[in-house]
């Protein structure tokens, strides 16, 4: 059944009608730094040959009754809305990022519940074409980033003829929650995954109002990257987001493919073992949070500062990927690719060939008992496989990148082929000129800054950090220029292929052909075909054991 809160969200939405649709089809003709949308005019900036407007709020804050519960609309202004200035961040701990450059762009525009927004970058003279839409969703595990981080600058992309779009969405325990109390009380309603509602809430909003930025609603392309790729992975399978964009890109996302977290079930699996309203009443004990009566406990548990609630979150660490309902998100990720039932449009998933980057230089301790974590659960079958590290650090850090980025890429990738659509695989391999060689591949995120165009100004953008004291080489740019053409056109068409690119087959379960994005684009079959089909062996066993078990 449609929850009821989404379900009035369209309702109110619907009420608007063919006057909407005048409306904005009068303001694409005239794209400029003033549009008027639903909820009232915009004052934009013009920077060049691109127009932006940033903090635009595309749902109701979601604060007091509004927290825990399905975004809704948004209240209209009367007067032209300064769109000028970023909205806030939503709630995440602050300085957590290594390079200054964010933390001070979170800290300038403040972190606040009321989040709620996206920025746009658009050609400032689109002409009378509408133009493809590109909806990018940051990544931080579900936990930290914000559209205000000055690298989703979107004034390159835009000049290259289309319509970007960056969305905030709620994150850490804000972004997904569930307790006995609220899933009773709530019964219905949006449970749990809030964040994706979010994101779906801003979908919404591109459809009913991106032609007032030359934008074409029937052509839309999302992405993302890390926690903005699992982002896109589970939007393939929302039925709620059905229609809403019609290509798709998931770079570095990091899925189990033996179970996703479920919001009562719990499995024996480490750090993602505990269900949905486990970690709620985990919760509510922390911050001695009792009542009564449902009414009285949700209302308690909504009053708990956020302050507070980013504190419990720091000091108990918890993956943040999206619960499984049985509504919103219908079942385990990997299953809704088997039977064909995610959304059918064309699909690009891709990693790096270094993901354990991101785990590889924490303090020794740290790694030793997050390592446990990440592999508690697994059978030494399971991690027979990296018997050339086999201690729990080093088995932690080649779980974490092949088991958990790279073998699930394929996997989903590979189950394109239960519909129609083409898929294509990349593997990202380069690393920049200045330091290649000092590590063992390509670090979780380096397309990144070459995806947005933004390393000719700003080489602090780069990753890994050593990198980021050298300016980019030509070479350098000239594969950024490469990887970004392939995404533009994949936006244009729902193909990577075109004029002036490396030829980039399609995926097919057979050929299992990846390309290669190193020094040259080489499209290569079986890539580390021996250790993924063991991992995937091995995730299909440990389903199996589940299921039978009837684990809870």
């Amino acid at each position: 059944m449609m929850q009821t809160g989404m379900r009035m969200y369209r309702v109110l939405i619907r009420l608007s009608g063919s006057l909407l649709l005048i409306l904005l089809s009068a303001a694409t003709a005239t794209a400029a730094d003033r549009v008027r949308i639903e909820s009232g005019e915009l004052q934009g900036v013009i920077a060049g040959d691109v127009v932006h407007f940033l903090g635009i709020p595309y749902a109701s804050p979601p604060v007091g009754e509004l927290r825990w519960r399905a975004p809704q609309p948004v209240v209209s202004w009367d007067t032209v809305r300064d769109a000028s200035e970023q909205g806030h961040a939503c709630p995440q701990p602050v300085g957590k990022y290594s390079m200054a450059w964010v933390n001070t762009a979170i800290a300038a525009a403040g972190i606040d519940e009321d989040c709620l927004t996206v920025n746009i970058w658009a050609p400032g003279r689109p002409g009378t074409e509408l133009l493809p839409v590109m909806f990018y969703m940051h990544g931080g595990n579900m936990q930290y980033g914000s559209n205000v981080m000055p690298l989703y600058d979107g004034t390159e992309l835009a000049k290259q003829g289309v319509v970007l779009v960056v969305v905030n969405y709620r994150l850490g325990y804000l972004g997904r929650f569930a307790h006995p109390a609220m899933s009773r009380l709530q019964e219905g309603e949006a449970l749990g995954n809030y964040g994706l509602y979010d994101q779906i809430a801003a979908l919404e909003w591109v459809q009913r109002n991106i032609a007032a930025f030359g934008g074409d609603s029937g052509n839309v392309m999302i992405f993302g990257h890390s926690a903005g790729g699992v982002s896109v992975n589970f939007l393939m399978t929302t039925p709620q987001s059905k229609g809403l964009f019609h290509s798709a890109i998931a770079m570095g996302s990091g899925v189990l493919l033996d179970k996703s977290m479920h919001i009562t079930e719990s499995l024996p699996r480490g750090l993602a073992g505990l269900s949905g309203e486990e970690l709620g009443e985990l919760f509510a004990e922390h911050f001695e949070v009792t009542a009564d009566t449902d009414q009285a406990l949700v209302r308690k548990l909504r009053n708990v500062d956020w302050h507070a609630i980013i504190d419990y979150q720091e000091s108990n660490p918890k993956p943040f990927n999206p619960y499984v309902d049985g509504t919103f998100v219908v079942d385990h990720l990997p299953e809704v690719f088997e039977r064909g039932e995610q959304h059918n449009v064309p699909y690009i998933g891709g990693a790096n060939s270094y993901e354990w980057n991101q785990i590889a230089h924490i303090p020794l301790i740290v790694k030793w008992f997050l390592g446990g974590a990440m592999i508690a659960g697994l059978s030494e079958d399971d991690l027979a496989i990296f018997d050339d590290q086999w201690t729990r650090i080093g088995l932690s850090q080649r779980w974490f990148a092949e088991g958990l980025f790279l073998s699930s890429t394929r996997y989903l990738t590979k189950q394109m082929a239960t519909v129609s659509a083409p898929a294509w695989q990349y593997r990202t391999d380069y690393q920049q000129t200045a330091v290649r060689g000092e590590n063992p591949g390509s670090v979780h995120g380096l397309e990144m800054p070459y995806v947005f165009g933004q390393l000719a100004e700003h080489p602090e953008y780069q990753r890994p950090p050593e990198a980021a004291v050298f300016s980019p080489s030509a070479e350098d740019l000239r594969w950024g220029d490469t990887v970004r053409g392939y995404w533009l056109n994949m936006a244009r068409t729902g193909n990577p292929n075109g004029s002036g690119l490396p030829e980039w087959p399609e995926y097919q379960p057979a050929s299992d052909v990846t390309l290669v994005m190193g020094e040259a684009f080489t499209p290569v079959q079986g890539l580390s075909k021996d250790v993924l089909d063991f991992l995937e062996e091995r995730a299909l066993i440990r389903r199996r054991g589940y299921d039978q078990s009837g684990a809870h």
